[in-house]
């Protein structure tokens, strides 16, 4: 085998590897349903979500926190995700650990956040943008869009934030029932164990989310909450 043949020959398993990896990595993983309740263990509803507002429950582990939104717009497909809920398709939830140093909402403090004011940023092509809606990483400035399956705006997050899948229902009760995406379950649960377990009070950080979980509102989850 020549030298020009075994570069190709190379190139195309690397381009066939990583074409492998988004291609599953795009696809849904289920999970045991939860059900999502609040605090008075009442029932997490369409109608009970406030527009703007994020909140904090642990899916598809006790220990791995995701956000739950009911964004000021429409959230459409996209993707192998089926887009939001309700009518107008503005109830979503994503993982909120972030792809790039897994940033996360632990209950001290907060780096990353729902951000329904505007924010400015600058996108890809080193243009100054601002929008309201967004999720804002403050650890190194990552700017996701959950209005569009959680893609990358801004900043060094290589991948989107994973989409938690929801159903309901027919009085509009919520459920979690799976992910979307490359998540980063395992490897968050690697490096930040033993603080997991310490927060949580747990003696397994890999113990799956119950049939019942709570949300908590963000700004009450995490007891300080960073914003850039």
């Amino acid at each position: 085998m020549d030298r020009r043949t075994f570069t190709s020959l190379c190139t195309a398993l690397i381009a066939g590897a990583a074409s492998t990896h988004a291609n599953s990595g795009s696809q849904r993983i289920h999970y045991p349903t939860s059900r999502l309740i609040y605090e008075d263990d009442s029932s997490v509803t369409l109608a009970s979500l406030q527009t703007g507002r994020a909140y904090i429950f642990g899916y598809p582990y006790l220990t791995t926190p995701c956000f739950l939104m009911r964004l000021g717009k429409s959230a459409p497909a996209r993707g192998s995700w089926p887009g939001g809920l309700d009518t107008d398709q503005s109830v979503v939830a994503f993982s909120a650990i972030c792809s790039h140093k897994m940033s996360h909402p632990a209950k001290p403090i907060s780096h990353i956040a729902y951000r329904p004011e505007p924010i400015v940023f600058h996108d890809s092509n080193g243009e100054r943008q601002t929008r309201d809606g967004l999720v804002s990483c403050c650890s190194e400035r990552s700017v996701y869009d959950p209005a569009a399956g959680g893609e990358v705006l801004s900043g060094p997050a290589p991948a989107p934030l994973a989409a938690i899948a929801l159903s309901h229902d027919d009085s509009g009760n919520l459920s979690a029932t799976g992910s979307f995406g490359p998540d980063q379950y395992e490897q968050f649960l690697t490096k930040f164990g033993f603080r997991l377990a310490m927060e949580y009070g747990v003696t397994d950080v890999r113990q799956r989310a119950a049939e019942r979980i709570v949300v908590v509102p963000a700004e009450e989850f995490s007891t300080q909450q960073v914003l850039c």
